[in-house]
C-alpha cells in the first residue's frame, strides 16, 4: 500500500515538502547523516554567555562612557593589550594595567579593569549555556568529534578560564596557549588538523563576523551565532540530526524506550563481529511514535535500528526489498539484518547502515546554485527510471505483491480506509468514490514500484548530484509506476502559499533551475519510451489526494465527531481532489505536462502548439 505521511499546512511549515504516507503506519527513516565530521564551538557568546553584555553592566554601573571596552580592543591593531593577552604574551595583572590605561585614555576618566576581569570569570559566565550543551551531547552520541577553539585569556594562577566538562570536547584550542588568535588561518587549521579532519568536513560557530568569515574562506560550513536557540536550530539543519532532548543512558530523548543494552551490546558483536573495546552508543529519534527508531554508533559504523511491537508487513517487505536490491544498481541502503528473536530486545527489529550524504525536506532547494538544483532533479528522475526499468525476475521479486489491476484495488484498499474511520460524511469524498472507479486508466503498467517517491526520501552524494540511496521502501510492490511519477511532482503543481499544501509552481522554476513538471514529465516520458504520454493525469492527482484524506480522516476519528484540525483538513483536501477530478482549480497549474513525443497534453487532451 501507498504510505501516507501526516500534511501540514503551509502556514507552518512552508519550508517543507509534503509527502503522502499514512500517519497510522509512518516511519520516517532517519538513515543519512551529513558528510560532516566535526563541530567546532567558539567559548564566550556560543557556550557560556557573551561579554558583551557583561561590558555594558560594567559601564553603566561604573559611569563609564557606553562603548569605551569595545572601542579600546578594537584600536591599537595586533599590539593592542586585549590581543596580546588572549595571546598569552602578557599575565593578567600587566593586562589589567595596561588595558585600564587605554579605557581611562578613552573614557577620559579612571576604568577600573580589575572588577571587569573579575566579572568575566564568575557569576553566570561560569555556567555553560543549557541549549548548547545539549545540542553538543546530542552531536557526540551521533559519533560526530567536538572542538572549542576560543580567544581565551590566563588567569592569575596561570590557567586559563574555561568552565566546560573538558570530556565533551576532542580538541580545545586556546589563543593563551597557542600564540595566535582568530580570526589567523593558521589557529584554524591546528584545531582541523588535531580533529583530524579537513576544513570542509567541520561546522564552526562563532559570535563574531569577522572570525565566521575567516572559516568560511578556509572551506568550513560558518554558522554566526545570535540568538542561541536559532543557531541550535541552524546547525541542526546542517547537520540532519536532532540536537535536542538528549538525556543520559541508553534512552536519549525524553520517554524514550530505554533499550536493554547488554543483550544489545552481545548481539551486535556477534553480527558485525566487534571486539570486546568496540562501545556502543545509542540515540532514540521518535520516542513519540509508536515505532521506535534509534541510531547506533559503534566500531566506527553509523546504524539505524527500527523496533516495532510486532513484525509489520512493512518492515519484512523493506527488508525482503533491501536484500534483493542489493547489488542491482538501484541505490538502497545496506540491509544488515532483521532480527526476530525476542530474546535481544524484546520486539523484532530491523538493522541497517547509515547512509552518509544529504537530504532535503524543501523542494525549492535553498542555498543551492540553479545549476546544482536542475541536476539533483535530473538525479531524482534518474533513479525513478532505474526503479521503473528493473526486471523484477531479475532479482526474485516476480511475486512481490498482486500486479493485476493495482490502481482498481487501490481504490477499493482506500475506500474501506476511509469508510472504517467515516465519521460526519464529507461530501467531495462521497463523490469521490463514485468517480474514480469509472476513470481508472485503461492501460496500466506493472513494474516495481517505491510508493512514495519523493525528494526528501532521496540521499544524495555529498558532493556529486547522485543518489546514493532511496530510503523508506516499506509499502513497495509491484504495481503502476506513473503512481511514483505523479507523486513525485506533487509539489510542482502547487502554488507556495496553497493553503494546504506548499509547492514550488510559482517560485519561478526557471529562474531557480528546477525543472518544470513539462520537463519532469518529458524526461520520464522519453526515457521510458511512453509516447502517449500521461493522459490519466486528473486521474493520479485525484488519486493521491483522496488517499490523504483517508487518512487524515482516520486521525480524526478518536475525536468527538471529527471536528479537529485533522478532520476539517481532510475535508478541504478531498475538496482539492474533487477539483482535480472534474478539472477545475488547474489554474494552479502554469502550463501542462505532456510528452516531448505527443501531440497532446496529458492534463487536457488539446493538440499542443
Amino acid at each position: 500500500m501507498m504510505m501516507m505521511k501526516k500534511m501540514q499546512t503551509a502556514a507552518r511549515f512552508r519550508s517543507q515538502l509534503w509527502s503522502l504516507k499514512m500517519p497510522s503506519r509512518c516511519h520516517r527513516s532517519f538513515a543519512a547523516i551529513s558528510n560532516y565530521k566535526a563541530v567546532i564551538f567558539d567559548m564566550y557568546g556560543v557556550l557560556i554567555p557573551s561579554p558583551v553584555k557583561l561590558a555594558t553592566v560594567f559601564e553603566q554601573q561604573n559611569s563609564v562612557p557606553l562603548g569605551t571596552l569595545g572601542k579600546a580592543i578594537r584600536t591599537g591593531g595586533e599590539v593592542n593589550a586585549w590581543k596580546r593577552f588572549m595571546r598569552g604574551e602578557i599575565g593578567a595583572e600587566e593586562f589589567v594595567e595596561a588595558f585600564g590605561r587605554q579605557c581611562s585614555e578613552i573614557a577620559g576618566s579612571p576604568v577600573p579593569i580589575g572588577s571587569f576581569l573579575s566579572n568575566l570569570t564568575s557569576g553566570p559566565m561560569t555556567r555553560p549555556l543549557p541549549v548548547m550543551m545539549e545540542a553538543i551531547l546530542c552531536a557526540r552520541s551521533r559519533g560526530l568529534k567536538t572542538a572549542v577553539l576560543s580567544n581565551n585569556f590566563l588567569q592569575l594562577n596561570g590557567d586559563p578560564f574555561l568552565p566546560l566538562d573538558h570530556s565533551l570536547f576532542d580538541v580545545i584550542v586556546e589563543s593563551c596557549r597557542e600564540g595566535l588568535s582568530k580570526p589567523d588561518p593558521r589557529i584554524y587549521h591546528l584545531c582541523l588538523n588535531r580533529l583530524g579532519v579537513s576544513a570542509h568536513e567541520a561546522v564552526f560557530l562563532d559570535d563574531l563576523n569577522l572570525n565566521v568569515e575567516a572559516a568560511a574562506q578556509l572551506g568550513m560550513h560558518a554558522i554566526k551565532v545570535g540568538d542561541i536557540a536559532v543557531s541550535v536550530k541552524e546547525l541542526e539543519g546542517v547537520l540532519g540530526i536532532p540536537l535536542s532532548g538528549f538525556v543520559p543512558g541508553p534512552g536519549s530523548a525524553p520517554g524514550a524506550t530505554k533499550l536493554p543494552m547488554d543483550q544489545l551490546t552481545q548481539y551486535l558483536k556477534k553480527a558485525l563481529h566487534l571486539s570486546d573495546k568496540d562501545s556502543v552508543a545509542v540515540h532514540q529519534l521518535n520516542p513519540s511514535q509508536s515505532n521506535s527508531l534509534y541510531h547506533l554508533t559503534t566500531g566506527g559504523r553509523h546504524l539505524l535500528l527500527r523496533k516495532e511491537q510486532k513484525t509489520s508487513r512493512a518492515m519484512e517487505t523493506e527488508f525482503r526489498l533491501l536484500k534483493s536490491l542489493s547489488g542491482s544498481g538501484i541505490p538502497v541502503p545496506e540491509i544488515i539484518d532483521l532480527c526476530e528473536d525476542p530474546s535481544v530486545l524484546g520486539a523484532p527489529f530491523l538493522l541497517m547502515e547509515v547512509c552518509l550524504g544529504r537530504m532535503f525536506s524543501d523542494p525549492s532547494l535553498p542555498g543551492l546554485t540553479p545549476g546544482d538544483r536542475r541536476a539533483l532533479y535530473q538525479a531524482m528522475q534518474h533513479t525513478l527510471h532505474q526503479i521503473h526499468c528493473l526486471d523484477p525476475r531479475a532479482v526474485g521479486l516476480e511475486d512481490y505483491g498482486e500486479p493485476v489491476d493495482y490502481m482498481g484495488l487501490q481504490v477499493q484498499w482506500w475506500t474501506q480506509q476511509y469508510r472504517d474511520s467515516e465519521t460526519p460524511p464529507i461530501p467531495a469524498m462521497e463523490r469521490l468514490i463514485q468517480w474514480l472507479p469509472l476513470h481508472l486508466p485503461k492501460q496500466q503498467r506493472s513494474t516495481l514500484i517505491h510508493g512514495s517517491f519523493s525528494l526528501e526520501n532521496l540521499v544524495f552524494h555529498p558532493e556529486k548530484p547522485e543518489v546514493v540511496a532511496v530510503m523508506d521502501w516499506g509499502h513497495s510492490r509491484l504495481g503502476d509506476p506513473l503512481t511514483d511519477l505523479t507523486f513525485s511532482c506533487m509539489a510542482h503543481c502547487l502554488p507556495q502559499d496553497n493553503p494546504l499544501l506548499t509547492g514550488i509552481s510559482d517560485r519561478g522554476l526557471v529562474q531557480l533551475g528546477i525543472p518544470t513538471v513539462e520537463e519532469v514529465m518529458g524526461q520520464y516520458c522519453s526515457s521510458m519510451g511512453l509516447e502517449e504520454g500521461v493522459p490519466d493525469w486528473n486521474f493520479y492527482m485525484a488519486f493521491h489526494l483522496f488517499c490523504l484524506a483517508a487518512s487524515h480522516q482516520g486521525e480524526s476519528k478518536s475525536t468527538i465527531a471529527g471536528k479537529t484540525g485533522s478532520g476539517r483538513l481532510a475535508e478541504q483536501v478531498a475538496d482539492l481532489a474533487w477539483d482535480f477530478a472534474t478539472k477545475e482549480g488547474f489554474r494552479i497549474f502554469n502550463a501542462m505536462p505532456r510528452s516531448p513525443h505527443a501531440g497532446t497534453s496529458p492534463l487536457k487532451g488539446q493538440v499542443a502548439e
